[in-house]
């Protein structure tokens, strides 16, 4: 009922069916994730990162888990903590162009641009008409100096 209410969008509904799921056991695994999701739809991603950690001890291999851990990071400013995060999504679920794209954004950020465009290159590789992961792939480019590839990137 709770992941029902959450995906037709009564978040703050959802979350106490998932808190009464808790209540009968503490290491209910889609309760744990469903509140992460919820309190991150309601822009609290260090409460969420809390809830998601929680998930991840239980089953570590759950890639949107990890992808919404670093997304949580990544908002928070935790742009370095946010990368591991990321490469375990990937690692997970190599075909999920977002990740690949967001792990791009990261290391735009920390100004590791080689790093960004191998990932923006990797998104699109899975999404060719992925606009915004073009657009930054261009960025990353013009900001190494590479202006050429830069113009061939947008």
């Amino acid at each position: 009922m709770g992941n029902l209410l959450f995906e037709t969008g009564h978040t703050k509904q959802s979350m106490s069916y998932y808190e009464q799921a808790l209540k009968y056991n503490n290491k209910e695994l889609y309760a744990l994730i469903g509140i992460g999701n919820a309190i991150y739809d309601q822009n609290e991603p260090k409460k969420a990162i809390e809830y998601y950690v929680q998930a991840l001890k239980i089953d570590d291999n759950l890639p949107d888990v990890h992808y919404n851990v670093a997304n949580s990071y990544f908002l928070l400013g935790k742009t370095t903590t946010s990368i591991p995060y990321y490469q375990r999504a990937i690692e997970l679920n190599p075909g999920k162009s977002e990740s690949f794209y967001n792990l791009g954004n990261a290391y735009c950020v920390l100004k590791q641009y080689d790093d960004a465009i191998a990932a923006y290159q990797r998104s699109i590789l899975h999404d060719t008409y992925n606009g915004p992961a073009l657009y930054n792939l261009g960025n990353a480019y013009y900001m190494k100096g590479e202006l050429d590839k830069s113009i061939n990137s947008y």
